[in-house]
């Protein structure tokens, strides 16, 4: 959890009015980008409170190590909260560049270098290539090991051959390209009765089309080499979405463009991966999907993850899972993806 002025503090004098900022309005609290509400929080004292929740471990290494230490997690890839909402809604290339940069310096100084535990994924600016490119070698010069990107650009799709340096840099560099679900679209298209659940599953739903566009537009055939990881969203779709693509390769032939030497649905076996916190539907589908694209995590410190009853979820989703599949599932396809180092047994 980023401080608060994170970005009024650290970003160009010229831009701190527009960037990333807790604001008034309406006598609600809300988390303010250029002229866009991201967030709205009760109270101005419930956005400090929150912080405050998350920050007694979660923006602190010592404690944050504490915490792994008592739910029984080596390593773990970090991901932003408030840059999370806010810089894929930036429409100033300029404003969108100076954000990314300012989490990830403050991601870098707090986290990398603290322990080799932590793998905090820097944030990747996406409104100008040229400048992705730039700030993805710079992060990698820092030490990330793990790079954010949203799960849909609408003005840009990620079928568009503009992204090719960025993907030849990412493979080139080792480090895996991640799209967490709701991010670069809203988080609540629905309004009203069952928005709730609606705006659910719209949001975890989203990846999908992000694996659709990586596999069947040949991105993944062109860069054998780069590692794609769809973030938070659940791995029980896997199965029938790999099956689909597929499905349309084959019964749509005449129509499709690129022709593929593999099916789409090999590549991302081959290259890509899902998280999940408790899926059982997605553990039942290893038979179609298999065990090495799926990615646990605890979602810590978030209240709907695992935190610290993980040890106690792990048990009761995998029980009948092989043993092997397991050690897999929740510890060494990411060890291998993100380079921890494990400890000796």
């Amino acid at each position: 959890m980023e401080p608060l002025d994170l970005w009024t503090t650290h970003l160009p004098a010229h831009l701190r009015a527009h960037g990333p900022r807790i604001e008034p309005r309406d006598g609600v609290g809300c988390l303010m980008v250029e002229d866009t509400v991201v967030r709205r929080f009760s109270s101005l004292a419930k956005a400090g409170a929150q912080a405050k929740t998350f920050a007694q471990g979660a923006s602190d290494p010592e404690g944050r190590l504490r915490d792994l230490d008592a739910d029984g997690v080596w390593g773990e890839v970090m991901y932003p909260n408030l840059a999370f909402f806010c810089c894929f809604h930036i429409r100033s290339p300029e404003l969108q560049i100076a954000t990314a940069r300012v989490y990830n310096d403050w991601a870098a100084d707090l986290f990398i270098g603290a322990s080799e535990r932590f793998a905090p994924a820097a944030v990747i600016p996406v409104l100008d290539v040229a400048a992705s490119l730039a700030e993805l070698e710079r992060v990698a010069r820092r030490g990330f090991r793990a790079a954010l990107l949203p799960a849909h650009i609408d003005t840009r799709p990620y079928n568009d051959a503009a992204y090719d340096p960025l993907w030849t840099a990412a493979q080139d560099l080792g480090i895996p390209l991640t799209f967490h679900a709701g991010t670069g679209r809203s988080q609540t298209p629905a309004h009203g009765p069952g928005g709730a659940v609606i705006n659910y599953v719209v949001t975890v739903g989203g990846p999908m089309e992000t694996v659709a566009y990586l596999c069947g537009s040949g991105v993944l055939a062109r860069f054998p080499g780069l590692r794609v990881v769809m973030v938070e969203c659940g791995s029980g779709w896997l199965a029938w979405v790999l099956h689909a693509m597929d499905d349309a390769y084959r019964e749509h032939h005449m129509f499709v463009r690129p022709k593929l030497e593999l099916l789409p649905s090999e590549y991302f076996r081959r290259q890509g991966a899902v998280t999940f916190q408790h899926d059982p539907v997605g553990l039942a589908n290893i038979p179609f999907t298999g065990d090495r694209c799926l990615l646990w995590g605890s979602d810590y410190p978030h209240p709907e993850g695992t935190w610290p009853n993980s040890q106690e979820v792990l048990a009761r989703q995998f029980a009948g899972v092989a043993a092997e599949a397991m050690e897999r599932i929740v510890c060494r396809n990411a060890a291998e993806l993100y380079r921890f180092r494990l400890p000796t047994c």
